[in-house]
């Protein structure tokens, strides 16, 4: 084997972010003159189709074409020896979840910092949250409302998000993910637990400029979203490197982002009162939570914050990588 090249490639990890940037942002550019409402049907299946799959676009790119590489090293396989990890994974999405959901409790339930909301599961709260949820999208004077325990439907949708994040939100997950916590996760290891993620974290949230601008997550605050968007991504990072090394697999990574998407809507239909910069993943209450998370695998498993420079580098480093 080789010899480890400890340098870091900053003229691949630039080259990276140009052309992951570079095709992304044009995407949405197209939208922006082609008058493509943000919400749309077809805004969608853009953004779905096209932006979502950039960094994973990128990392192909380069790899095959300019460094002529392959993949394993950015976590292009599954070992079955830590499958256990894949069930870990789970855990740690329903651990952010309701730590989330504690935060603004803590703080909104309590009138601390109103902003935050209030958790409501009652059934009165229910029914109005899901209707306006749907509203513009569906006729809701003809939606029948779900006849169950507002509580049994929560338990249901975070199932749901489960079952979601395991099988058809990987595709769309992996167009991300083999960006971060593939290429770029492997290739600023060298700076540690840290600071290799506070990068990470804030060149994944300034990818995500242009949506925000058009209305993701931050609808109300498109400008001050961006920020907001770095911060959750900058928190986010570090948990989602650990479910990446932990698993040794992307689709660890693909895993936990897609049951994090697909369980966004929990906090539109519980919380009363929400405030869009406070009382969900994407808000203050989300990344509180992600710093307790990220405090955890401090204090529990330093061994891996102290070894994460040199995690996985024996793996396949010769210059020829297979498929």
């Amino acid at each position: 084997m080789t010899e480890i090249n400890n340098a870091i490639n900053w003229k691949k990890i630039n080259l990276y972010i140009l052309i992951a940037f570079g095709f992304c942002w044009t995407i949405a550019l197209i939208m922006k003159l082609a008058h493509i409402e943000y919400g749309s049907t077809t805004s969608f299946i853009i953004i779905g189709g096209l932006y979502m799959p950039g960094p994973a676009l990128a990392t192909f790119i380069i790899q095959r074409f300019i460094y002529k590489e392959g993949f394993k090293q950015y976590g292009w396989r599954f070992d079955k020896k830590n499958f256990r990890w894949f069930l870990y994974t789970i855990l740690i999405f329903i651990a952010i979840i309701l730590l989330t959901f504690a935060i603004i409790g803590l703080f909104g339930n309590t009138h601390i910092i109103s902003q935050f909301g209030q958790i409501d599961f009652s059934q009165d709260n229910f029914n109005f949250q899901f209707k306006e949820l749907l509203k513009g999208k569906l006729n809701i004077d003809k939606i029948k409302l779900p006849n169950i325990p507002a509580w049994l439907f929560f338990i249901m949708m975070m199932a749901e998000g489960i079952i979601a994040g395991l099988t058809l939100n990987i595709p769309f997950m992996f167009g991300e993910e083999f960006g971060w916590r593939g290429l770029m996760l492997r290739e600023t290891q060298k700076l540690g637990f840290l600071k290799s993620n506070i990068f990470i974290g804030t060149i994944w949230g300034l990818w995500h400029l242009p949506i925000i601008l058009m209305g993701h997550n931050y609808p109300n605050h498109p400008y001050f979203g961006i920020v907001m968007m770095c911060l959750m991504t900058i928190a986010l990072a570090p948990i989602f490197a650990y479910v990446r090394l932990k698993t040794k697999s992307i689709l660890g990574a693909c895993i936990l982002h897609g049951m994090i998407n697909a369980t966004a809507a929990l906090f539109t239909l519980y919380i009363a009162n929400a405030n869009e910069l406070y009382s969900s993943i994407a808000g203050w209450a989300g990344i509180i939570a992600c710093i307790i998370l990220t405090i955890s695998i401090y204090v529990f498993d330093n061994s891996f914050i102290k070894n994460y420079s040199i995690l996985e580098q024996d793996i396949l480093t010769e210059q020829k990588l297979v498929i």
